[in-house]
């Protein structure tokens, strides 16, 4: 490879320790190294920063540049201090030590329990948003929204002592970072929550989310509330590693092709539209494949020919009608054929009751009549 000779007239520098190049900048996240830097920038230039400004500066959310100032400081190489409004007002610039410094181990871990021993806001320490309620009653405002939406409304969230747990984790703060990342937007609070809930209530591993929106992300589907109903199926099924995900996936391919195959499509593989069909009816509606079959048999024998938009017809009216098993189809058939039986009866006594109206009656003149038998 060709050698690069970097020169420049700028005699305007930032100096950053080769310790910092050599030991931390590998294993850390780009943004992070990116707010790091530029603290080093400010720093070299004798000027204060604020958190809004490194975030416009680099086009990051406040929450980012918090979260990267945490990193760093859990990895001892900033110190922070916060004002009683638990807003950071002070960032110090720790030694950063060379690699081969066996104190640097515990130094860093001396640095993290003494981070994580600071008192933080219930989202994120020392930072609020324009016209926040503090932490305690901003965690009260927001169970009793909670509790005041319908049962089947409410959003899973995590408690208010997980998310103070969850501010303080690195790996969580990782995650929200990459979901936003394949996303293409930073992640709104319903989305964090929703992390939250999976990965701290549930305890689902971080690398197995990771997967599970990189796939859905994929296969076309950006909805966080979409995903959560995988994630939850998956809870449910006992999956709890990226491997065992995988061969769920692979389960997926087979409903894919047993609904093809019932089609009289089953050479050839699903298209994406007919893949995000599919993936409704077993996901979203949980309706297992003995009624998608059935489903696609009644389009059948109704079209003779295979449509993914009238099967999907037929099951969102039996997901609207609380079906969960053959049986239920079989109690609705019976209801829809006594209901037509009756309906055939109403139409037949009309039937009747119109041709007894509709007779051309004969007039008769009473009083003439009489007349003329009495002459």
């Amino acid at each position: 490879m060709t050698n690069i000779i970097l020169t420049g007239t700028d005699s305007c520098v930032t100096a950053v320790p080769n310790a910092f190049i050599d030991r931390y900048l590998p294993e850390a996240d780009g943004e992070y190294v990116k707010i790091y830097l530029l603290l080093w920038r400010f720093y070299s230039g004798h000027k204060d920063v604020t958190v809004s400004q490194i975030a416009d500066i680099l086009d990051d959310t406040e929450k980012d540049v918090i979260r990267a100032l945490r990193y760093w400081a859990k990895r001892g190489l900033l110190k922070l201090s916060f004002n009683p409004d638990k807003e950071i007002n002070g960032i110090f610039f720790l030694p950063v030590e060379a690699e081969d410094d066996r104190r640097e181990p515990e130094r860093e871990t001396a640095a993290a329990q003494e981070f994580s021993a600071q008192e933080t806001a219930e989202e994120f320490p020392g930072q609020k948003a324009a016209g926040a309620f503090p932490a305690p009653e901003r965690e009260k405002r927001v169970e009793d929204a909670a509790a005041k939406k319908p049962a089947g409304e409410r959003a899973h969230a995590p408690s208010a002592a997980k998310r103070k747990e969850l501010a303080v984790d690195e790996e969580f703060g990782q995650l929200v970072y990459i979901v936003g990342k394949y996303l293409g937007e930073p992640l709104k609070s319903t989305g964090s929550d929703i992390l939250g809930y999976l990965y701290g209530e549930l305890g689902m591993r971080s690398d197995l989310l990771e997967y599970l929106v990189e796939t859905c992300v994929d296969s076309g589907h950006k909805s966080l509330h979409y995903m959560e109903k995988i994630a939850l199926d998956w809870h449910e099924r006992g999956i709890t590693s990226v491997e065992e995900a995988k061969e769920q996936e692979q389960l997926s391919r087979r409903q894919y092709y047993q609904v093809l195959k019932a089609f009289g499509l089953g050479r050839r593989g699903p298209a994406p539209e007919e893949k995000k069909q599919m993936d409704v009816w077993f996901y979203d509606y949980g309706f297992q494949m003995d009624i998608v079959l059935e489903a696609c048999s009644r389009t059948i024998r109704a079209l003779h020919e295979p449509s993914f938009e009238y099967a999907g017809g037929i099951l969102t009216d039996w997901k609207k009608k609380g079906v969960r098993s053959r049986e239920d189809v079989a109690r609705l058939d019976a209801a829809f054929a006594r209901e037509k039986e009756a309906a055939k009866a109403r139409r037949k006594e009309n039937s009747r009751t119109n041709r007894f109206h509709n007779f051309d009656q004969v007039g008769y003149d009473y009083d003439a009549i009489v007349k003329e038998l009495n002459g």
